[in-house]
């Protein structure tokens, strides 16, 4: 089978690899979307730094947006069959550490990234896929393989705000118009959410959100975003605020934007120290900082989102290339960047 390598640095190449079989409790996927992510073109370029244990392990197989169709099943599998359309869950838990069997998964001690950092579990990028039955998740019927490809990262968005506590009425402040920001948003407004504000640089992004539920657009190069909240909130301030940008100038401000007793979420990564971070001012407002790298089990609410019609994952994909044209696709992150939210490759 083909698969695509970040062998070191700055080498991306595709590659013939064996297809594998499945083990007992396995299951083999033909993959037929994945979508290219930042963190897949940092790893490809080696930008990617996030410390000890967290670096990626070269060479990496990447990808871990996909969906696809179950094609071989292991003998003591019984939840999935061929012919079955799928996603997997956001990483790997062995389901039998102690952190596991508290319900735990993310913190599992053989945990495995898929895709990603560190010994991380081999990549959707691929032409087929193996996973753990128990970390696979069937496809509601309304529910579409390129559409559901993007539920990994609106899954991430959504675990943060769950921790937060997101609910019925609240405001709440999108920073950032990538997909973890916007697909969290989506899930937000399906679970009726108040008034959300949507920040970001650039228009043809910003009008996607509206399409996906956004209430009020702030572009940061024209408007002061402080000065947005404050008006669209009586100088109350946001309930709660989801930061996907990991851009450390912004902490502070963000913190002054929070009402007493709210809640700033942060998926993205910083990969540096934020100097001059005023925690005090978190702690003299009684606020609550939450980080999210995602969680298992968040891709079930979002595929019942999906399939219950509550939610629309779809306006995020603003681009598409075929597998023979990954190469391309990769480097179309960079240059299609006014406009591009989800590039999607098609298998």
């Amino acid at each position: 089978m083909k698969v695509l390598v970040a062998y070191q640095p700055g080498e991306l190449r595709v590659v013939e690899m064996e297809r594998p079989v499945p083990g007992p409790r396995e299951i083999l996927a033909r993959v037929a979307h994945c979508g290219i992510c930042a963190t897949d073109v940092a790893i490809a370029d080696g930008t990617l730094h996030l410390g000890k244990d967290m670096d990626p392990i070269y060479p990496v197989r990447i990808g871990h947006e996909w969906s696809g169709v179950v094609v071989e099943t292991g003998s003591e599998t019984w939840r999935l069959h061929p012919g079955d359309r799928v996603i997997s869950d956001t990483g790997y838990s062995c389901g039998e550490c102690e952190y596991c069997l508290r319900g735990e998964y993310q913190s599992c001690v053989n945990g495995r990234a898929i895709g990603t950092t560190g010994h991380c579990w081999p990549g959707a990028f691929a032409e087929y896929m193996l996973m753990p039955e128990r970390l696979t998740f069937r496809l509601p019927e309304r529910v579409e393989l390129d559409e559901a490809a993007l539920v990994e990262p609106a899954s991430i968005g959504l675990y943060g705000l769950v921790r937060a506590g997101i609910g019925p009425g609240q405001n709440l402040l999108v920073v950032g118009t990538g997909p973890i920001g916007l697909g969290g948003m989506a899930c937000a407004k399906g679970m009726g959410v108040g008034t959300v504000i949507l920040a970001g640089r650039k228009d043809k992004k910003l009008e996607i959100g509206r399409a996906m539920g956004a209430d009020v657009l702030v572009n940061t190069q024209r408007e002061s975003l402080m000065e947005a909240v404050m008006r669209h909130t009586n100088g109350r301030g946001m309930d709660v605020i989801l930061d996907t940008t990991g851009a450390p100038e912004l902490f502070n401000d963000l913190l002054e934007m929070l009402r007493p007793s709210g809640t700033l979420v942060i998926p993205g990564f910083y990969e540096q120290e934020i100097p001059h971070a005023n925690l005090d001012r978190l702690i003299s407002k009684n606020c609550t900082l939450i980080g999210a790298a995602g969680t298992p089990n968040m891709g079930r609410m979002v595929l019942d989102m999906l399939a219950s019609g509550h939610i629309s994952l779809r306006p995020m994909i603003t681009d598409r290339y075929p597998f023979e044209q990954v190469q391309e696709a990769f480097a179309a992150v960079k240059t299609h960047n006014d406009s591009r939210v989800k590039i999607l490759v098609d298998f």
